[in-house]
């Protein structure tokens, strides 16, 4: 049986969930802020080195931070969407600035666009390419677990990530939120606060009634 972990650590509170995916094919979803804090919760589960992929969601700092300490401890792949690799080591795009921090640096060993599929054993992610909070920002959908990892595109309780940019983002964040909000999912683990699988789907319809109000 597929077991899903938020292993993130004790960084801002505004740090970007991690999860930790314990299938035949470990993986780790995000990469947080505090990999020292969050090596240690993966240590308690399983051997960091056994997790072969982490899969960003997007490339903002409070998601990749923690890469470079994480892709050390474990020799993993790091994947992201296509749209995503040429705002690596920006620091507006990624929003480093923010923290008053450098981008992150680190390699991606692989990109992923739509309709691709990473294959975990009992689990297969489906990618969703869901721009908006991010030009190249993907969500990932498990269909026969109804399991959905949304990034910062769609969040628990109502809430969307809201976008920094203006104009045709905001309507690509709400097409990307529509995307999500028809989909048949159980549980959702979203880039923030925490997971939920009390009436998701009424939650992710509450979300894009809030993303039309911004359009």
């Amino acid at each position: 049986m597929v077991e899903v972990h938020k292993v993130n650590g004790g960084g801002p509170t505004h740090e970007g969930n991690v999860y930790l995916i314990l299938d035949e094919v470990p993986a780790l979803i995000d990469a947080g802020m505090d990999a020292k804090a969050t090596i240690k919760n993966i240590e308690k589960l399983i051997d960091p080195r056994r997790i072969e992929f982490i899969i960003l969601t997007h490339c903002h700092h409070d998601h990749t931070a923690g890469i470079p300490a994480l892709k050390e401890a474990t020799g993993a792949k790091v994947l992201i969407g296509e749209g995503e690799v040429c705002d690596l080591g920006d620091d507006v795009a990624t929003g480093s600035y923010l923290y008053q921090e450098e981008p992150a640096e680190f390699g991606v060993d692989g990109t992923l666009e739509e309709g691709d599929v990473i294959n975990l054993g009992e689990w297969s992610l489906q990618v969703i390419q869901t721009p908006g909070h991010s030009p190249g920002s993907i969500s990932l959908y498990e269909p026969r677990a109804k399991v959905l990892f949304s990034g910062d595109t769609l969040l628990p309780h109502g809430n969307i990530g809201r976008t920094r940019r203006s104009g045709e983002a905001v309507k690509d964040l709400v097409r990307s939120v529509e995307r999500l909000a028809g989909l048949d999912v159980l549980v959702l683990y979203a880039g923030h606060m925490e997971p939920t699988d009390e009436n998701v789907v009424e939650q992710m319809r509450t979300s894009l009634e809030f993303a039309r109000t911004i359009h």
